[in-house]
């Protein structure tokens, strides 16, 4: 567990963080100039800041007290590349490794284990100068890997990647984080990254805390922070398990089931696992009070109202509409309580949720516009 009680200011941007982090993967997420980035670089000891910061049973920092960077064991992963320009791939990754044995660090990462991870074996003699954005970033990650670090610190790792080349890059991360038990923090301000990688999260804004938990409630509340919706964090959206139970080549459709009911998804290629995760952004569900029929919208999941609340801020003029998933059927009035624990949350107009005379015990079909495949489940 990292522990955290800091006030750091860097220009305009005052600090100032209170909590317990746990275990696992954790996300920091929020609007730019937040200060995500100030808080990791106050984690890692490379800014003064005011307080205590203890990981497990070591004190980093205690009030003038503080642990120097180089022996806080810390991995650090930054937004712009930094590998050394006049080392090969190789060379680079060594150097890391090659410190930590003179450290006489716990060597838990081999570095062939992490050249086979990353798939780097074709880039060992190219210089850093010569690679991909998407090439360099596997590159850096894998580097501040070799360094066997305790905590690992990952700053909008794929930022100015295109779609395609963070599609080829999550998959790594989600191994390595999963696979190693190196407890991260990755910060973003995208979702879709978030729903893929993190259990936990972390939000803020002003340089302040305003939520933290497990990722899927987080996703499904950000519109509750007035302060957050006034900041615009993005979508705010819903986490759902589903089990793959076809794939269609012809039309790349993959067939899912959630707690007795199927959803069509998009996808070029068949799942590679069974269990997925989905990402549902709540502008991408609407609501309607029939089954509906010869609709371009494939998707309609029978559920059951159980909240109502109106946002604020830039969403004014919105609400957001808490959904349990009904596996019981609605076509023949079976309107009893939700049989699934799944929910998805629909951001729709205050106007048409008086027009549908929508409120808790409603029962509705959530109509989803879209899907994202967020990570395997587990």
């Amino acid at each position: 567990m990292l522990s955290l009680d800091i006030e750091a200011k860097t220009g305009d941007l005052t600090l100032k963080i209170c909590t317990d982090i746990p275990e696992g993967v954790s996300a920091i997420f929020g609007p730019s100039g937040c200060g995500k980035t100030t808080l990791l670089h106050a984690i890692a000891g490379l800014i003064p800041c005011q307080g205590s910061i203890r990981f497990h049973q070591h004190v980093w920092q205690q009030q003038q007290s503080r642990l120097p960077v180089h022996k806080r064991q810390v991995g650090y992963v930054f937004q712009d590349d930094r590998l050394f320009p006049h080392l090969s791939v190789l060379e680079n990754l060594r150097y890391g490794y090659v410190r930590a044995q003179k450290k006489q660090l716990d060597m838990r990462l081999n570095l062939d284990d992490v050249i086979s991870r990353f798939d780097l074996a074709p880039l060992l003699q190219r210089s850093p100068t010569t690679l991909s954005g998407g090439e360099s970033r596997r590159v850096s990650i894998a580097r501040a890997l070799c360094a066997q670090p305790q905590l690992l610190l990952l700053d909008e790792p794929l930022t100015g990647l295109d779609h395609q080349r963070k599609t080829e890059i999550l998959p790594y991360l989600a191994a390595i984080t999963r696979d190693l038990s190196i407890p991260t923090l990755y910060v973003s301000h995208i979702n879709d990254e978030i729903a893929h990688l993190c259990a936990h999260t972390l939000v803020m804004a002003d340089g302040k805390l305003v939520d933290q938990g497990d990722t899927a409630k987080v996703l499904g509340r950000l519109w509750q922070s007035s302060a957050a919706s006034q900041q615009n964090l993005g979508e705010s959206g819903s986490l759902l398990e589903a089990q793959v139970i076809g794939f269609d080549q012809g039309t790349a459709m993959v067939t899912l089931q959630l707690g007795g009911q199927s959803l069509n998804i998009i996808s070029p290629t068949k799942p590679a696992t069974a269990q997925l995760r989905l990402f549902l952004a709540a502008s991408d569900v609407a609501i309607a009070l029939e089954k509906p029929r010869q609709l371009s919208i494939r998707n309609a999941l029978a559920g059951v109202i159980s909240d109502i609340r109106p946002l604020d801020g830039a969403q004014f003029g919105l609400v957001a509409v808490d959904i349990h998933l009904d596996s019981s059927d609605l076509d023949n009035q079976n309107h009893g309580t939700p049989t699934d624990k799944q929910r998805i949350v629909s951001h729709i107009s205050a106007a048409a949720c008086q027009d549908l005379k929508l409120g808790p015990g409603t029962p509705i079909f959530a109509l989803i516009k879209s899907a994202r495949i967020a990570s395997p489940a587990g």
